[in-house]
C-alpha cells in the first residue's frame, strides 16, 4: 500500500476526531474562537498526530459505506470527549442559574458571547469564571493529551455497539457528579440567601403592615453579592475538583475505547 495514502487516511481520521472535540469542548469550542481558528487548530493537531497513529487506524476502506461509517464513528468519539468535559463546566452555569432565581435575576436574559444560548447574569459570570479556572489548571492540556491517547486503539464505530450498558452507567455517574458539583458551587451564597428569605418571611409574618418584600429585595441582592464575593476563594478548590472530574471522565471514556 502506498505510504502517502496511509498517511492521508490517518490525517483524515485524526482531523475528524479532533474537529469533534474542537466543536463542543471548553476553551476550543467557545463562540469567541473564530471558525477558521478552530479549523486551523484541528488541522495542526491532525498533522502532528498523523505520523504517530498510522499503525492504529488500519487500512483505509475501499468502499464509501465503511468509509463514512468510520468517519462518523470518529466524529462521535470526538463529540463525546468534548461534550462530557463541557457538561462538567456547565455545572457552574447551573449554579449561577440557581443563584439568579434566588436573587431575582432569573428574568434578566443576557447574550452569552461564549455559548450559543442566552443566560442570566450570574450564570454567565460563573461560566466565564469556570472557563478561566479550567484553563488555569491546564484542563485544555489534559483534554489534548486524552485526545492523543484515544488513538492508541484501532476501535472506531464498530466498538460503539459495546458501549450500551457501560456508557449509560458512565453517563448516569457523570450526571450525578455534575449535580453535586453544582450544589457545591451554589451552596455558600445560596445558604446565605435562604437565611435571608427566612428572616424576611418571619418579619413579614410578625409585622404584616411592613412591605418587607418591597423593602427587603434590594437588601437581599446586596447580601447575595457580598456572600458571592466571599465564596469566590472556595471556587479555586472546586475548580481543581472540576479538573479531576474531567480527567476521571476522560479516563473512563478511554477505557471504553479499549485504550
Amino acid at each position: 500500500m502506498n505510504i502517502d495514502t496511509q498517511w492521508l487516511w490517518a490525517f483524515l481520521v485524526a482531523f475528524v476526531r479532533v474537529s469533534g472535540v474542537a466543536l463542543v469542548a471548553p476553551v476550543f469550542g467557545s463562540r469567541t474562537v473564530p471558525t477558521p481558528v478552530r479549523v486551523g487548530l484541528s488541522t495542526v493537531l491532525a498533522l502532528a498526530l498523523a505520523p504517530l497513529i498510522t499503525s492504529y487506524v488500519g487500512a483505509p476502506p475501499t468502499d464509501w459505506a465503511p468509509l463514512i461509517l468510520r468517519l462518523a464513528g470518529e466524529a462521535i468519539i470526538g463529540l463525546a470527549m468534548g461534550y462530557g468535559v463541557s457538561l462538567i463546566i456547565g455545572a457552574a452555569v447551573m449554579a449561577g442559574e440557581l443563584l439568579d432565581a434566588m436573587m431575582g435575576f432569573n428574568l434578566i436574559q443576557v447574550l452569552n458571547p461564549v455559548s450559543a444560548f442566552p443566560t442570566t447574569l450570574l450564570a454567565q459570570f460563573h461560566y466565564m469564571l469556570a472557563m478561566t479556572l479550567f484553563a488555569l489548571v491546564n484542563g485544555h492540556h489534559m483534554l489534548v493529551m486524552a485526545l492523543a491517547r484515544s488513538f492508541e486503539t484501532s476501535a472506531g464505530l464498530s466498538s460503539l455497539s459495546t458501549w450500551s450498558n457501560a456508557s449509560l452507567a458512565m453517563a448516569a455517574q457523570l450526571g450525578s457528579e455534575v449535580l453535586l458539583l453544582c450544589v457545591q458551587i451554589a451552596m455558600p451564597a445560596g445558604g446565605v440567601l435562604l437565611v435571608v428569605d427566612a428572616a424576611m418571611a418571619a418579619i413579614s409574618r410578625a409585622v404584616p403592615q411592613v412591605p418587607i418584600w418591597l423593602i427587603g429585595m434590594p437588601a437581599k441582592i446586596a447580601v447575595g453579592f457580598v456572600a458571592l464575593g466571599a465564596s469566590l476563594p472556595m471556587l479555586i478548590g472546586i475548580s481543581t475538583h472540576m479538573g479531576t472530574l474531567s480527567l476521571r471522565y476522560l479516563e473512563s471514556l478511554l477505557r471504553l475505547l479499549g485504550v
